[in-house]
Order: structure tokens, then sequence, then C-alpha cells
């Protein structure tokens, strides 16, 4: 079996040295080098793992070289080393294609881990490759994740284009953007375009769960944790094992599990609560927010550091307003979609697409399919005509007091119980979360709408 291979790039003679024999006590095979010439026939030649690479080193930077020996080999896993002082330009080196950095001087057993970690991605990712090719051998085709994200709008081609790249990594990614445009739909496709579409996507609300239990939900408790704990149980970091942990809405997230979870994302280990020993695990972080957590961090509200380590990447999904001529295909996607579950198909007028795309949209693709879902509830005709969206408009704008009758408001409220009941498989304690409501609250909602 071939010995796992490192290339490692450092001006610092003495720092190297002592690095070097490190690692081959680590079990890897080192190419050493006190610059970036020779790297690239190294690469060719020998075909590392990975590379670890000084950030700033006199003639050729970390991140020039860097690029440089992805053209040869586009699958090469770098690791940057840098200095407390260019933390951020560390983080600007994972955005152009860096797999991690390391803050020099790092204890040895973090620079094993993330080794160990890439050497890890490094195989499964030609694993996965190599998978994917048969597949495609055998069906001719496969369906990307990205064909979830409805548009033909520059600003959504452009989002399609950076999932792709994205998926191809095992970096973290914050995905920015305002409520109801679909934060968690880009989060799944990410996962179903990266190889480890066959494992797990988790999904938290940071802002739904008490803060007395986001510790036990995010890492698990070991029995006799805490009253009421009277057995082991998994936490969701564990359940994402191998696959994607998703955090929605990760501003919301209390400061005072903001550390814990740092740790686990920088070391990837996690440690249950009323456990006394530590578990790695194999875990990719993608995190949602509507919040300007830049902001967050200047008044305290968030921590630096954790920001830095959930935001190498940044994705934004733009607002509905800056892709109008999307909302025709978004609408008749929902028509059709509601027909599939039962009932004749629906559809615009030609005025009633243009009156929906000068209309705006506050709560984005969520309010224009909550609107879809109305309009087909409640006007007969199979053809939708500008004036019953104009009516509709109208009947929303009405005071509270008489904005909707009951039979209206009990119609919605079933067909929101419903879908997030749905969503959820029959879970009844996911879906009260989602809802808002307490668990008691559902069970009488359920028992109303039979």
């Amino acid at each position: 079996m071939k010995r796992r291979r490192v290339l490692f790039v450092d001006d610092d003679d003495t720092f190297r040295a002592v690095l070097q024999k490190e690692i081959q006590a680590f079990g890897y095979e080192v190419f050493s080098l006190p610059g970036a010439l020779g790297a690239e026939d190294i690469v060719r030649k020998f075909a590392p793992d990975v590379a670890l690479l000084d950030l700033r080193m006199p003639g050729m930077g970390g991140i020039e070289l860097m690029e440089l020996l992805h053209k040869i080999d586009e699958d090469l896993l770098v690791i940057m080393l840098t200095g407390h002082g260019s933390v951020p330009e560390a983080v600007q080196a994972i955005r152009l294609g860096a797999y991690d950095f390391l803050t020099k001087p790092a204890p040895l057993d973090q620079i094993e881990q993330v080794l160990e970690r890439a050497c890890q991605r490094r195989q499964l990712g030609t694993q996965v490759r190599g998978l994917q090719r048969l597949a495609e051998e055998r069906q001719g085709s496969y369906v990307s994740g990205t064909d979830e994200i409805l548009g033909a709008s520059p600003v959504i081609d452009d989002l399609r284009g950076q999932i792709t790249k994205v998926a191809q990594g095992d970096a973290t990614v914050l995905i920015q953007g305002e409520n109801g445009t679909g934060k968690e739909l880009v989060a799944r496709a990410i996962h179903s375009e990266s190889p480890r579409a066959g494992k797990a996507f988790v999904v938290i609300h940071c802002g739904a769960i008490p803060e007395s239990l986001v510790a036990s939900e995010l890492f698990g408790h070991e029995r006799g944790a805490f009253t009421g704990a009277l057995r082991r149980r998994a936490g969701l970091f564990e359940a994402a094992e191998g696959g994607t942990l998703f955090l929605d809405e990760i501003g919301e997230l209390p400061l005072s599990i903001q550390p814990t979870l740092l740790r686990a994302i920088q070391f990837g280990e996690i440690r249950s609560v009323g456990s006394q020993r530590s578990r790695r695990l194999d875990v990719r972080v993608i995190s949602a927010t509507h919040r300007n957590l830049e902001k967050d961090v200047a008044q305290g509200r968030f921590r630096e550091d954790l920001f830095y380590r959930i935001s190498t990447i940044l994705l934004r999904v733009p607002p509905l307003r800056e892709r109008r001529e999307d909302i025709p295909l978004l609408a008749r996607s929902f028509f059709e979609r509601e027909h599939v579950r039962g009932g004749p198909l629906k559809q615009l007028s030609p005025e009633a697409e243009k009156t929906l795309c000068g209309l705006d949209w506050p709560g984005n693709v969520r309010e224009l399919e909550n609107a879809i879902l109305r309009l087909r509830t409640f006007v007969n005709a199979n053809t939708i005509e500008a004036e019953d969206i104009h009516a509709f408009v109208a009947q929303s704008k009405k005071p509270s007091s008489g904005s909707l009758p009951t039979l209206c408001l009990d119609a919605l409220e079933r067909l929101a119980v419903l879908e997030a009941m749905e969503r959820h498989g029959g879970d009844k304690k996911e879906a009260s979360l989602e809802l808002g409501v307490s668990l008691k609250t559902l069970y009488n909602k359920l028992a109303k709408y039979r």
C-alpha cells in the first residue's frame, strides 16, 4: 500500500526540518522544499495527497504557488501555514481553493488531525468520482442538485455555478440571504453535488431550540448528564457523520455555545454533555443566516473567530426583487406541484404573470409560494386572471381585524400543519418546532383538522 505523501514548502529552515520529522513520525512520506522552485516537478512525479504551504515566502507566496499546483493537480488538497496576524489572508486562501489553514505554532495533534482529515477527503473524493463515472456510464446521466434551484435569471445561473464549485471541497460555507430566499435549498444542493451525497444531510434551526438544550442537541449527552437524561443520546453532529450539518439561522446561536461549536468545527472533535472523552467526526458544516453577522461581531453578539471559521466561503442568495424574470417560472412550478398532489392544473394568464412580476415580495420565494397556494385554493377558475391577483392583494392589505375570513385562516393553518408534518415524515416534535407551537398545540390542531 502506498504511503500517504505530503509536499511541505516553508522558507524557515529550522521550522521546516523539525516539522518534517514530526510529519514523518505520523507515517507520511514528506517532500520538503524551502520555496516554490521544484514544487511542480514533485507534484507531477510523486502525486502528493496534501500540500502544506507557508502563506508568506520570498518570491512566490503560498496562494500563488497553490494556484500553480492546482493547474497540475486540481484535486491536490492544500493546507496553508500562517502567523497569527494573517488569519484573514488564510481565510481568503481557502476561498481561493485551499482545504484548511494552520496558525503557527500549531500543536502537533492539531497538525496530525488536519493532515488525516485531508487525506481521508482526498481518498473519498477519488472513490466518489470513480463511482460517479461508473453510474454515468450505466445510466447515461444523473440529476444535479442545482436542478432543484429554479430560475433562468443571470443571478441564479451564477449561483448554480458557485454551488457546483463549492460542492467539490470541504470548506465551511456561510449562505447569506433574506428570509424566504431558499437558503436551505442551496445548502441541500451543495450536499447533493458533493462527494458526501450518499451520507446524511442534517438540519438544525439554531433559533428554535432553548439555550439550555442547544449543547445536548448538537453534541448529544450521556446517561445521567442532567435530570431526565435516562439514556445516552447522540447529537446532530454525530447523526451527520460523513455527511453535512446545516446550521440554519446560525446568528441566533447563543454566545454561550459558540466557543464549543468553534472547537468542533476547527478540530473536528465533539464532546457530548456529561462525557470526559472527545470523539473525532468527519462532518462538513454549512451555515445560513439572514442577519448581518459582521455587524453582530462588531457589537459583540457573535464571536469573530467563529465567524471566520463558518464563512470560509460566502454565498449570497438573491432576493426575489433581483430576479423578477423568474417569478412566472416559479409560479408555474408551484401550480404543477400542487396538481401532482391532486386537483386540476391551474395556471396564470399572461396579464396575471405580469401583475405578479410587478408586485413587491418582501417574503421572497416563500411568500410567492404561499400566494400561489391561496390563489389556487380560493379562485375557482382554472386560469387565474390579473383581477384575481388584485383582489387578493386588496384583501391582504385590509386591517388585520378583518383581513381574512375565519374559513380562509383555517384553510391556511391546516395547509401549514399538513406541509410541516409531510416535510418531517410525520415527526410531531420536529413539525411543532418548525411551526413555532408546543407539542400539545400541534396535537390539538391535528385533531381539529382530522
